[in-house]
């Protein structure tokens, strides 16, 4: 169905105004990058110099969310606008880094496809882990170029998939496997960028740069290593990773000033979810301040992330927003600059940020839900409810308060205590079973939703997913 209507959309592509280029477009997207990561959202030992160039010259974001505290079911929301468990994510189970295991629907329209019939070259380099079937994998669902991994990580110099058995290799240009061992992923990403954004500068282009960066394994290249030889060793890995990263990110945007398209160039930069808790694998050295727990819950650690705009011109510079943002609207926001309309056959979740990036004084959402691994999270104005959520995560992964417990219902006012300290339920019972309710009538909506994509992993029972697709 949603073939007919992108062909509709291609119509209007036509009917676009002679001479007038709509923007090139470039979604940066972090991998596991923790609010306390980035000096722009305070972080002091970490050198961010890129993506805090990024906040001057834009609008930085502070109370926005990720899609899902985990990596698949975050990206199917950036993409398609919709909430995961709307568009054919699990609430339960992540995408598996299985070859040909399913993911997001074909049914789903991306980004990307919006853009690509509009007449804009459409691009993704990097991570993908939203399924390798056929009708799933990025040639599928509109980029006309993919380069990178369908895995949910890879090491970054063999392209091997060491985190569960079977390993395998996992780097393709479009269908076709490709090996360039002892090349870094995060330096294969940049190439192909700054090549796609030379081959496509006399017209428009959308770029997915999807960095499986600072996501373990912790391999990072010697010199960004050496850079924090003073810091602890967990630490000192999640720091090369977020600075070669932003180095990438400098890189692609001196480019962009090089060929005299910076201006005409909407760029989004945001996380997957909140950094991850300490574990064997190398993982603990990111940093979620001043957010309580980590990747996975849904304590504003595992999913209260950075975002950034920026558009010379069109998005004022050096400012912050603090409405309510979560990342179905980068969908909604691509949608209404590149003059396209939002589909009509099914419901979009995003909003765009056009108004409020214009008017600081515009509304963003009223209220967010949130659902993952039997985890039930509301946030409206102040107040935010977590019910079942997972705790104390640095004494384990799946540390939950117990039903009929305290902590069970976790209610907070994030702006008096944004770190969710204390425990507000007691004293506002009325107000915390008002958004429980609401979310579950938000559940109960969406499973009558025609238009809603059954999800990837129907009647697949609940086998838990391997432990590397996290």
């Amino acid at each position: 169905m949603h073939r007919l209507m992108i062909a509709g959309l291609a119509v209007l592509a036509g009917s676009m105004t002679a001479g007038a280029r709509p923007p090139n477009v470039i979604v940066f997207y972090a991998d596991d990058l923790g609010n306390g990561d980035v000096g722009c959202y305070g972080a002091a030992d970490i050198k961010t110099p890129n993506i805090d160039a990024l906040a001057a010259g834009g609008v930085r974001f502070t109370n926005y969310y990720a899609p899902a505290p985990i990596c698949a079911p975050s990206r199917a929301g950036l993409l398609t606008g919709r909430y995961p468990i709307r568009c054919g994510m699990s609430a339960a189970k992540n995408v598996s880094s299985d070859a040909d295991s399913p993911g997001m629907p074909g049914r789903e329209i991306t980004f990307a496809e919006i853009a690509k019939a509009r007449g804009y070259a459409t691009a993704v380099f990097g991570k993908w882990h939203l399924g390798s079937t056929a009708d799933t994998v990025p040639n599928a669902q509109g980029f006309d170029l993919f380069v990178g991994h369908h895995s949910s990580c890879l090491d970054s110099f063999s392209h091997m998939y060491y985190a569960s058995e079977p390993w395998f290799h996992d780097l393709y240009r479009n269908r076709e496997e490709i090996f360039i061992d002892g090349e870094h992923l995060c330096d294969i990403v940049t190439r192909e960028t700054l090549q796609f954004i030379d081959s496509h500068r006399d017209s428009p282009f959308l770029i997915y740069v999807a960095y499986n960066q600072p996501h373990y394994p912790m391999v990072a290249k010697a010199r960004f290593i050496e850079m924090y030889r003073n810091l602890p060793r967990l630490r000192q890995f999640q720091a090369a990773l977020v600075t070669m990263m932003d180095d990438s990110i400098g890189q692609i945007m001196q480019r962009l000033r090089e060929r005299k398209l910076a201006d005409d160039t909407l760029v989004f930069f945001a996380s997957d979810n909140g950094a991850p808790n300490k574990s064997k694998r190398g993982e603990g050295g990111g940093r979620n301040t001043p957010y309580r727990e980590y990747k996975r819950s849904l304590f504003d650690g595992g999913d209260h992330v950075p975002a950034i705009v920026v558009w010379p011109g069109k998005v004022p510079a050096g400012e912050t927003r603090d409405q309510l943002t979560i990342g179905m609207d980068v969908f909604s926001t691509i949608v209404d600059a590149v003059g396209a309309e939002p589909p009509k056959d099914r419901v979009i979740d995003g909003i765009s940020w056009m108004p409020l990036l214009k008017d600081p004084g515009k509304s963003g959402h009223d209220v967010l839900f949130f659902e993952w691994d039997n985890q039930h999270g509301v946030r409206q104005g102040p107040w935010k409810l977590v019910c079942n959520g997972l705790i104390n995560m640095d004494e384990g992964r799946q540390n939950r308060a117990k039903a009929g417990s305290p902590d069970y219902m976790f209610l907070s006012n994030t702006v008096e205590d944004p770190g969710e300290r204390k425990n507000l339920y007691a004293a506002n019972r009325d107000l915390g079973d008002r958004l429980l309710k609401m979310h579950e009538e938000w559940r109960a909506a969406i499973a009558k939703d025609p238009t809603a994509s059954p999800p990837f992993d129907a009647g697949a029972g609940k086998a838990a997913p391997a432990k590397g697709d996290e």
